[in-house]
């Protein structure tokens, strides 16, 4: 069964209704550096994951690149699972890496381009990353995330069968498209955010519900 994340939660009732619709994780976004109305203050997000029930993973989504800001966040959140959403370098995640220990998991974002290409290779991070994000960013309006926009999937599916690591497919997912994208990638898990809100940002209870039940019982 597919594994469901929803991300860019602000509030207990964001986190009330994630929890409720049966999401394996939840993102929580700190450190902003582009485009973005969904992040919160690193102590919100830590009294945020500490509402969800035991067996959903919070997940510290984050647009810093330098790994001492990285550091700080994880210390100030108590989230050890990191998803680096602005860019890194091997280089970079290796110091992580060493910094934070054996108990902090890295997921890195590939931005999948219009040209169907990727703005990094996942090669690169093989040896590195606890897995991968695959997304669609908008580089027009300085978004690397949250872009509510799909991208070809056909090369996403290509990525997946060509790491070994479990990969998390974003981009534009909602209940009306996120069964077409399980069956035409098969990904370890999807994730989304945008097409899941409401006007004002909150997550909507019915959309978030229909996603979940969609994704899980794709198959």
């Amino acid at each position: 069964m597919v594994r469901v994340k929803i991300c860019g939660l602000q509030t207990e009732a964001d986190v009330e209704i994630a929890a409720s619709a049966g999401v394996d994780a939840a993102g929580f976004l700190v450190g902003q550096k582009h485009v973005s109305r969904d992040f919160i203050l690193p102590g919100t997000a830590r009294r945020l994951a500490s509402f969800l029930p035991p067996l959903i993973t919070p997940v510290l989504v984050t647009h810093y690149t330098d790994p001492d800001e990285v550091i700080e966040l994880i210390d100030l959140t108590g989230i050890p699972t990191v998803q680096l959403h602005g860019g890194t370098t091997p280089e970079a995640l290796a110091y992580l890496k060493d910094m934070a220990g054996d108990d902090v998991k890295f997921l890195i974002a590939i931005h999948v381009l219009d040209d169907d290409t990727t703005e990094y290779s996942t090669a690169a991070f093989e040896n590195l990353a606890d897995g991968f994000i695959l997304d669609s960013c908008n580089k027009k309006e300085g978004r690397v995330g949250g872009t509510g926009l799909t991208h070809n999937w056909k090369t996403s599916r290509r990525i997946i069968q060509e790491t070994n690591k479990k990969v998390i497919l974003a981009g534009g997912l909602h209940p009306g498209n996120v069964c077409e994208a399980i069956r035409t990638t098969a990904p370890y898990a999807v994730d989304a955010n945008s097409r899941l809100k409401n006007p004002d940002g909150s997550l909507n209870k019915l959309l978030a519900e229909e996603f979940v039940r969609n994704a899980k019982f794709s198959n």
